[in-house]
Parts: structure tokens; C-alpha cells; sequence
């Protein structure tokens, strides 16, 4: 169980992390505190469940308190969890709905910790299949299952409340956790209370077999929710790494072309120009920076049109065009008084149009200056 326990952990601490990251660029945004502090319960909570896993660490901590301080914060992540879907469905609601929450929450807590101070030490801390018939970790089990009863129906409840009224993207992220909610809900938690609570008070299990067959379910319905959570956010950072890997690649593509331009009008640059190795290694701002080239690429074409040969004509094609870009760079005077030509016009005032003439032009200009040069054709 290490191995699964040690990537729930490093994912909760990516996620709380992240969040902190837009906590600090957005650090008003009321929504975005109560998201990030659940992301850091989560985390805290599966570092108690981490220590209890790695042989030889639980021992360090006093009376297997990892598990305690799991269960306590899993309530308030829920309390909070619970809050924050309140708000969003409900924003008008009374505030003190949202303090009964917390208060609901710290009452459980309240009472793990009565349970385990009650157990004895070599129970403390055992895992639910380790249950057994002891009285405290029965009542332990119980209150803690009894508030997730609550805790993932309001939850689902809430979530499929809020599917029901959004038309945006989050309506299927929100039925999806709905689903892992209920699956935690009918799969686990209520037949664990059934269980303890039969064990507890009737001395028989009217559930059989629960330290069994619910962790899976369990398992499958946390997944289902964090797949269901996380989607938005998931779909979003695949579309932002897409689209910059995409600009990185037409970015260096554009710069034989802006270099050669930028050698003869140096005026052209918004912003001084860092060296070749280190612009390769600059990951940030990329979009900017694309943009950014594009319109020096565009104003060094405008200050060298009076230099071409010959005017550009529409029927002229991009390695023609190179070509005679190629030798315009070579002079030094202008070789006629017409009109400016427009070199790489786009068909249609698209901006998708003007990049791509663009991008076809600096393709077929790289090729003519260094023909053993490997670039991959714009589409």
C-alpha cells in the first residue's frame, strides 16, 4: 500500500501547491482560500497516512496519533468541501448555515478523539479491517463513518444540485463528483456504520464482510471524485501546454527570419533582445513573446520593402518572396519609389491567416540560408 499512498500524497501536494501559487496572484478571491485550504487538509491528511505506512516512522509519532489527525482533518475537508458548494449554489445563504457546518465537523472531531483516548494504546491507530469487536476503535470507526454519511450525501446532493444550474463546462465535472461522492456513500460508508453500529450495540455484523469489499468501492469513488473535481483544471493545463508548446515552436521557427531583419532595422525590437542560448531557455511569458515577435517580424518586412528588387505581386510565391527578401537585405539603397509591397499578405484579415503566411515565409527563408537546416513545414 506504500506505493499508491506515496502518489495520493505527491498529487495532493502538487495540488496544494499549485493552489497557493494562484493564492498569491489572487489572494482576495474568497473561493480560491477555501479550495486551497481543503487542498492543504487533503495533503496533511494523507502526510499522517504516509507516516503510518512507511515501517519504522509510525513509531516516532505517540500513540499512533497519524491516524487521529487524518480523520480529524478528512471531517473538516468535507465541512469545508460542503461550504464552498453551498456558496456557489447558494450564495445569498445565511452565514451561520456555513458555521454549523464547522461546527458539525469539529463535534465529530470532538468525538474521534473521545474514542481514541478511550481505546487502549495497542488498539490505537488499527486500520478498519483491524477492527475487530474492541468497543473503542468500533466507536471510533462509527462516529467517523457516520459524519462521512452525512458529509458525501450533502456533498452529492449538492454537486447534482449545482450540475442541475450551470450550462458551463463544470456541469459534467460536478456530475462526475456527484458519482464518486454516492459511490462513497452507498459503497462504504453507510455500510460501515451498519456494521460498527450492529457490532457495537448487537454484538453481530449485519453487514458481513465490510473490512473486505468496501475498500475498493471506497478507492473507486474517491477516484471517480477528484477525476470529476480536477477535470476542469486538468482540461484547462492540457489545452495552456498545447497552445505553448505550440507558440515555443513557432517562436523559433520566426527567428532566423526576425534575426536577419533585426541585424539591418534594429529598431523593430519592442524590448532588448536576449542572446540565442539564453532566449532557449526562457520558459515564461511565452505568449507575449510570440506575439511580440510577430510584430517585429512585421515591421522589419515594412522597413524592407523599398529595398527589394522588384515589387511583390500576389501570384509570387513564399520562396520567391525569401528570395527576394534574401537579396533586399544586401542592399543599402532603395531600388525604387513605388508603393511599399506587402510581403507574406494573408488571404483574409484572420489573425490565423497573417501568422500563417508569416510562419510559411521564415519556413522557406531558413531553407534558402541554411539549406541543411531540418524545419518542420507550418500547417
Amino acid at each position: 500500500m506504500l506505493g499508491p499512498n506515496l502518489l495520493m500524497w505527491a498529487a495532493a501536494v502538487i495540488a496544494a501547491v499549485w493552489k497557493f501559487s494562484q493564492l498569491i496572484r489572487l489572494p482576495h478571491d474568497r473561493g480560491l482560500r477555501v479550495v486551497t485550504l481543503c487542498t492543504v487538509l487533503v495533503a496533511v491528511a494523507l502526510s499522517a497516512q504516509l507516516a503510518v505506512s512507511i515501517p519504522g516512522l509510525a513509531g516516532m509519532f505517540p500513540g499512533h496519533s497519524p491516524k487521529l489527525l487524518q480523520n480529524v482533518l478528512l471531517t473538516f475537508f468535507f465541512a469545508l468541501l460542503i461550504v464552498l458548494l453551498r456558496s456557489t449554489l447558494l450564495p445569498n445563504v445565511a452565514v451561520w448555515r456555513s458555521y454549523a457546518e464547522i461546527a458539525l465537523a469539529s463535534l465529530a472531531s470532538f468525538g474521534l478523539m473521545l474514542a481514541f483516548a478511550a481505546t487502549s494504546v495497542e488498539w490505537r491507530g488499527a486500520s478498519y479491517p483491524d477492527t475487530s469487536q474492541h468497543p473503542g476503535v468500533l466507536a471510533f470507526y462509527l462516529i467517523g463513518n457516520l459524519y462521512l454519511s452525512y458529509a458525501t450525501a450533502r456533498g452529492a446532493w449538492l454537486c447534482r444540485t449545482s450540475a442541475r444550474q450551470t450550462y458551463s463546462g463544470a456541469r459534467q465535472s460536478l456530475t462526475v463528483a456527484a458519482l464518486g461522492l454516492t459511490a462513497c456513500l452507498l459503497g462504504t460508508h453507510l455500510p460501515r456504520v451498519l456494521s460498527t453500529t450492529g457490532r457495537l450495540l448487537l454484538g453481530t455484523d449485519p453487514v458481513p464482510g465490510t473490512a473486505h469489499w468496501t475498500p475498493p468501492l471506497l478507492a473507486i469513488g474517491i477516484s471517480v471524485f477528484f477525476l470529476g473535481i480536477g477535470y476542469p483544471g486538468l482540461r484547462t493545463g492540457i489545452t495552456t501546454t498545447r497552445l505553448w508548446i505550440t507558440m515555443r515552436r513557432q517562436h523559433r521557427q520566426l527567428r532566423p527570419l526576425w534575426a536577419a531583419l533585426h541585424q539591418h532595422f534594429p529598431t523593430i525590437a519592442l524590448f532588448t533582445p536576449p542572446p540565442p542560448r539564453r532566449e532557449a531557455w526562457q520558459l515564461r511569458h511565452m505568449r507575449l513573446r510570440y506575439y511580440r515577435r510577430i510584430i517585429e517580424c512585421r515591421d522589419g518586412l515594412v522597413c524592407l520593402s523599398p529595398y527589394l528588387p522588384e515589387p511583390i505581386h500576389p501570384d509570387h510565391t513564399p520562396a520567391h518572396q525569401a528570395q527576394l527578401i534574401h537579396t533586399a537585405l544586401t542592399n543599402t539603397t532603395p531600388t525604387h519609389t513605388t508603393p511599399p509591397s506587402i510581403i507574406a499578405a494573408p488571404a483574409t484579415t484572420d489573425t490565423h491567416a497573417d501568422t500563417h503566411q508569416l510562419l510559411t515565409l521564415a519556413h522557406e527563408y531558413t531553407q534558402l540560408t541554411n539549406p541543411h537546416t531540418t524545419n518542420t513545414t507550418t500547417p
